[in-house]
């Protein structure tokens, strides 16, 4: 630990000076009978056993070898050393591991000498039978050391385990996260059932002190837990899964070392051994940057031997066919840019990713999600018809995310598509996100940032503003990557569901099962901004009964090869009153169509485009846009007045023209068939016929009494007498 040199001081703080009558004794007799454990542990590791570097140079993962050294040079610091995980070493792992089942990673650890590990959802990945029996529990197989779980009914599992440094004994309490069965598929874990964590790992602190089995406890716990809920028997926890760094004081203290190497903890226990108690406890976290600069290349030589085997033997395994494929799919372009130049519209490719995404999740666990998401970010490469090999496939997602689950409202989903558009983005003012097939929704190219979208539909249905969805997608994305911060939302923080499941793993299993899917030719989201000469309108306040100028856009892909729109057509929807249920039945004007326009925009989403004319019924509720290569979405709108120019589209109204008349005493047909649906309409007609039929029976009845009694003109007399 940094904190070596400071040792002896710090023991001469905390340890009081002794003094009796007439004898007193020196804070270095006190001293010789305290010793310091030193506890460096890592947790969800993953199998990133190469470094990485982030967008800075700077040293992001630790990687197995600068690891190994940093932990054998602070062993050389301090015999006292033990080494330990909090779980998750293995499943969700990077390519060179997870390729090899891996057992790269595990080989690592005991060359590392791992003294433990608890159990992490992600050990879980491959089902129970697969770690009990490849990986092993009790350090008798692939892993020669134990698994530890407090907390697992049904499995043959230890729930501690004991070591001793200078006399001390160390105690090791395993826990997972009570969420496992979610998480994972619970065909892998038949019988076996996962109880609240920290109550567990009390019990087990409690009765180990109790029978003085043990001098310190330390809790390794695979859940982001707080040190409130322990008891005073537990000395110190390292906590995981959530993938934080953090370093908690309190009793006890809690230290979580991140993720993927890029943080060690490190706790030193200064105990006494006179009597028999912890006299303090001390935590840290050091960087991935604050050991690679300490070790250099340097590395422990077996982990290096394992480390550069594993490299060999992943590109071998990379030129293995997972898949065979019918179709091509690709990312957006921009006009002077190839394929993947152009993020900011939808892609055949970003698509089917997404729902690659819903599929396994559910196909997976039993978290039900309902809404697929894949950032255009993360897409690398595109897939061409044909064998589809390991390599060629994990280029397209070159990132090693696990698949995982959130929770938000449809109002917070809809604030997430909004973010679609930036202010400034360092040249890519939009970011289009893959969505599953089961979702679409439009939007206004020409409103604000923030406010663009108009309508969102799921499985058919308006997206409920106050219903919670659960949204799959990547470990990434779902925490706020690409700056899509509405899912980290008040409904959303803390319902984040990490499956475990490696998005490549996923995406291979899914190509290999649907080898013969086609690309979606429809698009997800429809640009459509309504015009009044040179004015935008709202399309919640469209004029009724007169022409307007509808613009469409994000009609069609970008890039050569994808499908594209030649015609799109718009028609209104009226609600017909008294056909089956109300809102049931919907008569729809004649289609107004238009050619489209694929002259691609660079990075933005408006490739695809058509203007229309088109006269909007004053009882419309709904527009539909249509193009021929499957786009069909409706969306709402209002209209607002009902007199103008005539009503339907293009003239075809029948009775259509301003103010046209007839045999009927000047009924203004155009006014009864824009301002009102046709049963009112009717209605009204019947009204004004009636009533002219009762006027000529009064009238003609009137004059017969006139004659009869006199009082018509002598001239009117004479002719009726004729």
């Amino acid at each position: 630990m940094s904190r070596r040199l400071s040792r002896a001081a710090l023991a001469l703080v905390i340890t009081p000076t002794l003094a009796v009558p007439g004898f007193a004794v020196p804070a270095s007799a006190a001293e010789a009978d305290q010793t310091t454990i030193n506890i460096l542990g890592i947790t969800d590791f993953h199998g990133h056993i190469s470094q990485t570097k982030g967008r800075d140079g700077s040293v992001a993962e630790i990687g197995a070898n600068a690891l190994s050294c940093y932990i054998d040079n602070e062993r050389a610091a301090n015999p006292n050393t033990s080494f330990v995980s909090a779980g998750d070493n293995i499943g969700g792992s990077a390519f060179e591991s997870s390729i090899l089942q891996d057992k790269p990673t595990i080989e690592v650890l005991n060359a590392m000498g791992l003294d433990a590990s608890a159990v992490g959802n992600h050990e879980l990945d491959k089902g129970w039978n697969d770690l009990n029996g490849r990986v092993g529990v009790h350090g008798d197989k692939l892993a020669k050391f134990p698994y530890l779980s407090a907390n697992m009914q049904g499995a043959d599992i230890a729930p501690t385990t004991i070591v001793e440094r200078d006399g001390v004994r160390i105690a090791y309490v395993g826990a997972i996260t009570d969420t496992t069965n979610t998480l994972v598929s619970p065909a892998g874990i038949p019988g076996i059932t996962f109880s609240e964590p920290i109550a567990a790992v009390n019990a087990q602190a409690a009765a180990l002190k109790n029978d003085g089995k043990a001098d310190v406890v330390i809790g390794l716990v695979h859940e982001g837990v707080e040190p409130t809920g322990f008891t005073k028997d537990v000395d110190a926890v390292i906590a995981g899964h959530t993938h934080k760094q953090r370093n908690e004081p309190g009793q006890p203290p809690v230290v979580q070392p991140g993720n993927y190497g890029n943080a060690l903890a490190d706790i030193d226990v200064v105990y006494d051994k006179a009597d028999k108690k912890v006299v303090s406890v001390t935590t840290a976290n050091h960087t991935a940057a604050e050991m690679a600069a300490a070790c250099g290349d340097k590395a422990n030589p077996e982990v290096a031997r394992i480390v550069s085997a594993a490299k060999q033997a992943a590109e071998a395994e990379g030129q293995k066919v997972v898949a065979t494929l019918s179709n091509d799919f690709y990312r957006g372009s921009n006009a002077t840019g190839g394929s993947g130049s152009n993020r900011g519209t939808e892609s055949t490719l970003n698509s089917l990713l997404a729902d690659a995404t819903l599929e396994s999740v559910n196909a997976g666990t039993d978290l039900n999600a309902e809404i697929g998401v894949m950032n255009a970010g993360g897409v690398r490469a595109d897939l061409e018809k044909g064998d589809v090999t390991f390599s060629e496939a994990y280029a397209v997602q070159p990132f090693n995310n696990t698949l995982a689950t959130v929770d938000i409202t449809g109002a917070e989903f809809t604030k997430v598509l909004e973010q679609q558009w930036r202010e400034s983005n360092g040249g890519r003012p939009t970011l289009i996100l893959g969505l599953s097939k089961n979702v679409q929704y439009s939007y206004d190219p020409t409103a604000p940032i923030g406010s663009k979208v108009t309508a969102v539909y799921v499985n058919g249905q308006p997206i409920d503003p106050a219903k919670t969805y659960r949204v799959a997608g990547s470990t990434f994305l779902l925490n706020e990557g690409d700056g899509y911060t509405g899912f980290n939302t008040a409904s959303g923080a803390n319902t984040i569901r990490d499956t475990g499941i490696v998005d490549v793993d996923a995406f291979n299993q899914y190509l290999a099962a649907n080898g013969d899917v086609q690309p979606r030719t429809n698009q997800t989201s429809v640009g459509v901004t309504f015009r009044k000469g040179d004015a935008t309108v709202a399309a919640t306040e469209l004029p009724g009964g007169q022409k307007i100028t509808v613009d469409l856009s994000s009609l069609s892909y970008t890039t050569p090869g994808e499908p594209q729109a030649k015609t799109a057509t718009v028609e209104f929807g009226t609600p017909q009153a008294g056909v089956g249920n109300a809102g049931d039945a919907v008569k729809w004007t004649e289609p107004v169509s238009a050619p489209v326009d694929n002259t691609i925009t660079d990075n933005n989403n408006e490739t695809g485009q058509a203007r229309l004319e088109a006269t909007v019924p004053a009882g419309a509720t709904l527009m539909r846009v249509r193009t021929d290569n499957g786009t069909d979405f409706e969306m709402p709108i209002k209209v607002t007045g009902g007199t103008g120019e005539g009503g339907g589209n293009g003239g075809n109204n029948p009775g259509g023209g301003t103010g046209s008349t007839g045999s009927t005493g000047g009924i203004n047909w155009d006014v009864i068939g824009s301002s009102q649906s046709p049963d009112q309409a009717r209605q009204t007609v019947w009204n004004l016929l009636f009533g002219g039929a009762l006027s000529a029976i009064a009238a003609l009845g009137l004059f017969t009494w006139a004659r009869d009694h006199g009082f018509l003109p002598a001239w009117l007399q004479r002719m009726i007498q004729r």
